[in-house]
């Protein structure tokens, strides 16, 4: 019984290891931040907000987030916030699936029609969040550009190129790097695994 709990605890560690391995960052509004005039419902919509991830508001010091109840994000009351930040710069951790509504307590500023924003979390997905990190991958977007062709002293097949010559180098990796992070979780936990057993 001793030894199941141990496996079942490594398993679980594992588990929350890869959620946090995969974890995305989003800053509100990456560009403009927590500001008056910004669509936030634009900025939300496509993206998948998962249990792990973490929201960043960036504000300047004249602002601040309160966290809030759905009926004060729905009239902009700032009366009793679930919490009250300033300063600048603020991160909520994701840490549940639900929706969190988010204001800015300076008068007017919500009841504007901006600086509110509601993000809803689902639970942690691993293919979701694959597929996330993949779209987001610098070489996912096609290039407009042609590639330029290879120098003619280079070999076409790196593989295949003599040591220290031209285009001779070693081949990298072709899987995504949430696979390569997969398959070092995965190891790690049969590592944990056969320690527990022994």
């Amino acid at each position: 019984m001793k030894a199941s709990s141990g496996a079942l605890l490594a398993v679980m560690a594992v588990a929350a290891l890869a959620t946090t391995a995969l974890a995305k960052n989003y800053t509100v509004d990456g560009s403009t931040g927590w500001d008056t005039y910004v669509n936030y419902g634009k900025w939300t919509a496509g993206k998948t907000f998962m249990v792990g991830d973490n929201i960043e508001f960036k504000y300047e010091v004249y602002h601040n987030v309160l966290e809030v109840t759905k009926a004060d994000y729905a009239s902009c009351a700032t009366g009793s916030p679930i919490s009250t930040h300033s300063g600048g710069d603020t991160t909520f951790e994701l840490t549940e699936a639900g929706t969190r509504y988010f204001i800015c307590g300076i008068p007017r500023h919500c009841s504007n029609g901006t600086m509110h924003v509601k993000i809803t979390t689902v639970a942690y997905d691993a293919t979701t969040a694959a597929a996330i990190e993949a779209a987001a991958a610098p070489g996912a977007a096609p290039s407009s550009a042609p590639l330029p062709s290879p120098p003619a002293d280079v070999y076409s097949d790196a593989r295949t190129a003599p040591a220290g010559a031209p285009g001779a180098s070693v081949p990298k990796s072709s899987a995504p790097r949430y696979q390569r992070t997969s398959a070092a979780v995965a190891g790690l936990a049969f590592a944990a695994l056969l320690a527990i057993a022994a």
